[in-house]
């Protein structure tokens, strides 16, 4: 789910309005599509020295799956806070985290002590994103990739630029394109790493000369932390607080969005008052989440949104945070 991060792209509406367009725009469409394949194509070739004919000879096998651009539509993250939270704080995730804790203890350790990162946010991250590991993804990430970069308007820059960087990769790996697996938005790996984040973040926390996130737990574990470290996490620090809102100034700060932007301080004399005490000088955002019974406000400190750079998605760094306090509490207590 690395990844890191990434919103809707086309309504369903959208899609229909694709199907009933007419012949010529249809052509028109696949002209462009096959415009902007060559644009790649060409690029791949100038700038990394791929050889073009087997850069089309991909293309040529690769089509729009519906899946992908289904799940896309429709990410779980979208759902509201109370349905999110039961798929992942469950008995089966803290019981393995607590688990994988016990099996990589001096690995978690290790990584806490180079990137200043909790074993339990490394270990809930790892465990919400690919179930520690049972759970790698089905789609082959040239699919992802190349439905969401050519087949989907929206962000389909972005990408591209990813299936730029899953080749790079690929070649720089000895991996088969054609062979690797992964989400339906092309993360790979337990941690769900994205292409671009495998070849800046992840690190060969093993020592054995590689960087494998399928296979390495070392360098799987390392990776999470090196991209919390390089996000900016503050070691040590809160991640986020409840929150009360009283007056009318709150509801500005409220649509200030959850990125730190004032200071607890300042938020308080808005109207917005956290739950603990804690530094008036500490930057701060706020956010609300949607229970059953209405929403409740929470206060976003520095290390909730360095959780939001590894998914977008508030409820999921909500979900890391909260099953992180689950995994630890049970650990404690074994």
């Amino acid at each position: 789910m690395s990844s890191g991060r990434l919103g809707l792209l086309i309504s369903a509406a959208s899609l229909a309005l694709v199907v009933a367009m007419p012949a010529g725009a249809q052509s028109a469409a696949e002209a462009a599509k096959k415009i902007e394949i060559e644009t790649f194509v060409s690029r791949m070739s100038e700038a990394h020295g791929f050889d073009e004919s087997e850069i089309r000879g991909i293309f040529a096998q690769l089509k729009p799956h519906e899946g992908i651009i289904k799940a896309f539509n429709a990410p779980s993250t979208s759902r509201p806070w109370h349905e999110f939270r039961k798929i992942f704080l469950t008995p089966t995730r803290i019981e393995g985290g607590v688990a994988f804790w016990r099996e990589h203890a001096d690995l978690l350790a290790r990584a806490k002590e180079v990137y200043g990162v909790p074993e339990e946010i490394i270990v809930s991250i790892i465990g919400v994103e690919t179930l520690y590991g049972h759970r790698l993804g089905s789609n082959r990430v040239i699919d992802a990739l190349y439905t969401l970069g050519f087949e989907v308007p929206r962000r389909a820059q972005f990408f591209r630029g990813e299936l730029e960087q899953f080749f790079l990769l690929a070649r720089e790996n000895g991996l088969d394109v054609n062979e690797v697996k992964g989400s339906f938005a092309g993360a790979m790996g337990m941690p769900q790493f994205i292409p671009s984040s495998y070849r800046n973040y992840a690190v060969d926390f093993s020592g054995n000369g590689r960087v494998d996130l399928w296979n390495d737990v070392a360098d799987v574990i390392g990776s999470v932390a090196n991209y919390l470290h390089r996000f900016g996490w503050t070691k040590g620090g809160p991640i986020t607080v409840p929150a009360s809102l009283r007056g009318p100034q709150a509801q500005g700060v409220l649509e200030l969005g959850l990125q730190p932007r004032l200071t607890l301080a300042q938020m308080r004399e808005r109207g917005v008052e956290a739950a603990e005490e804690l530094p008036g000088n500490l930057p701060a955002g706020l956010f609300s989440l949607e229970n059953a019974q209405g929403e409740e406000h929470w206060i976003s400190l520095n290390n909730f949104y360095v959780i939001t750079r590894y998914n977008r998605s508030k409820n999921y760094a909500m979900a890391v945070h909260q099953l992180a306090l689950e995994i630890a509490q049970s650990h404690a207590k074994q």
